[in-house]
């Protein structure tokens, strides 16, 4: 476990809003069923979620990226409701922190998933963000 960090197995954060116009299929390039809360959405709410409860309870220096996603959306969502996310921290190892997601709406459930995200060093991850676009500059011309 790195030093410094203040998480937990058991930690919880949840997050909700109502379903926009925004958040809808349509917005994600997908027409005829524009009233129905879009996958996509959901995502950025389950990554929000993880984000939130991470807090600033790592390092100073350091922030979590996401390494991987799994995402089982089972019922569909209308525009107007009431979308919760609840991210709870199911494991720390080393680095790696292991959340899992439950997404619900005023009826029940409505997906469930997992993430992994790794604490990592802010400034040597923009170093090597900078050093893959400088590569594609080398590359393109």
């Amino acid at each position: 476990m790195m030093q410094d960090v203040l998480l937990k197995t058991g930690m919880e954060h949840m997050i909700q809003k109502k379903v926009a116009y925004e958040d809808t299929t349509v917005s994600f390039g997908r027409s005829g069923i524009e009233t129905l809360f879009s996958t996509p959405a959901m995502v950025s709410m389950m990554i929000e979620a993880c984000v939130d409860l991470v807090g600033n309870n790592v390092p100073d220096g350091t922030v979590t990226v996401a390494r991987q996603l799994q995402l089982t959306h089972e019922k569909p969502t209308l525009q107007g409701m009431t979308v919760t996310v609840k991210a709870s921290i199911d494991r720390l190892e080393g680095n790696m922190i292991y959340f899992d997601l439950i997404c619900y709406d005023e009826v029940g459930p409505i997906a469930k998933g997992r993430m992994e995200r790794h604490i990592v060093n802010k400034d040597a991850l923009i170093k090597r963000a900078h050093g893959r676009a400088e590569a594609l500059e080398d590359m393109n011309r």
